[in-house]
């Protein structure tokens, strides 16, 4: 990919000249500035350079869109409350899918890791304080800690 802007010579030194700002397509790209000089018109050409990093970039491994869970392989689990917090509000609630750019798989595993963990203990459940969601005002067994098995957890 490589653009090129074409300037007249002579409007360089006028005062008419208006100044453009050259600007990349893409965040991650470095493009090389060329300049030459053909007729009476200096030709100021980028071209895009490969990244040196190239080999290192993540592939996509489950569609176009980028997802991090699935490009990296890792097996999360519901005590991994570190990375689960990444994906919660402040308020307790999973970010939606346009914020955190995870498929549709991943999203609901995260999902259903985040409330093990809440409900394990692992997690803070930040709900008001009359709520019924709160563990510890529900009634019966429900309101101790659950602890589950690795094994068993189906996504």
């Amino acid at each position: 990919m490589s653009f090129l802007i074409k300037l007249p010579v002579k409007t360089l030194s006028s005062s008419s000249f208006s100044i453009r700002t050259l600007t990349t397509t893409m965040v991650n790209k470095v493009k090389e500035i060329h300049q030459r000089q053909e007729n009476n018109s200096l030709i100021i050409e980028g071209i895009t350079k490969p990244s040196p990093r190239e080999g290192t970039l993540l592939k996509a491994a489950c569609s176009e869109k980028f997802c991090p869970e699935c490009t990296l392989g890792l097996d999360i689990k519901h005590t991994d409350v570190l990375i689960l917090s990444q994906y919660v509000r402040s308020d307790g609630c999973m970010l939606p899918k346009r914020i955190t750019g995870l498929c549709h798989r991943q999203q609901k595993k995260i999902g259903t890791l985040v409330t093990m963990a809440q409900k394990a203990g692992l997690m803070p459940n930040l709900t008001p304080a009359n709520s019924k969601k709160d563990p510890k005002k529900r009634f019966g067994w429900r309101k101790f800690n659950k602890y589950f098995n690795e094994k068993t957890i189906k996504y």
